[in-house]
């Protein structure tokens, strides 16, 4: 008895590790796949769906535009905050989007650069407003991100792991 307890448990751990391999192998080896490497959104591994736009509110992948901290096409993952037609405006640093408030913009970086404040006004067509809650988030509220272009948003994302 004691035997096959041994060999299933070894069978089962060998299964586990077999599957975590080849979840890790896919993620770092396929654009499908975004690895989450910072605390901004819970979850590991997301899978994008190429084509799809997310709803407000929903996950996107995005490549990253042209900003002084991240290689241009950096994959991103981000919630849809705003959509064209929306009016964001900004109070000091606090975002507000149709009159909500959003999130507050930091002055610098954790490492001391100054960070601009995003864009206001209406977002125009086939541009969103893109956000995470984390405080730390490089996102929309700065303006060497602004607001997102549609040839920018990689697709819908869903949590993996």
């Amino acid at each position: 008895m004691n035997s096959v307890k041994k060999f299933l448990s070894r069978a089962l751990m060998a299964v586990a590790g077999t599957v975590a391999l080849s979840m890790l192998l896919v993620a770092l080896l396929s654009p499908w796949f975004v690895t989450n490497i910072d605390e901004s959104l819970p979850g590991l591994f997301y899978q994008i769906e190429r084509g799809a736009f997310p709803d407000r509110d929903k996950v996107a992948g995005i490549s990253v535009p042209a900003n002084p901290y991240y290689p241009e096409g950096a994959p991103f993952l981000k919630i849809v905050k705003g959509v064209p037609g929306d009016v964001v405006t900004c109070d000091g640093r606090r975002f507000f989007i149709n009159g909500e408030f959003v999130a507050e913009a930091k002055e610098h970086t954790k490492r001391g650069n100054p960070l601009t404040p995003g864009p206001t006004g209406t977002i125009p067509p086939d541009h969103y407003f893109v956000w995470t809650p984390h405080q730390d988030s490089y996102d929309s509220r700065y303006g060497e991100i602004g607001w997102v272009s549609a040839e920018h948003i990689l697709g819908r994302a869903r949590k993996l792991l």
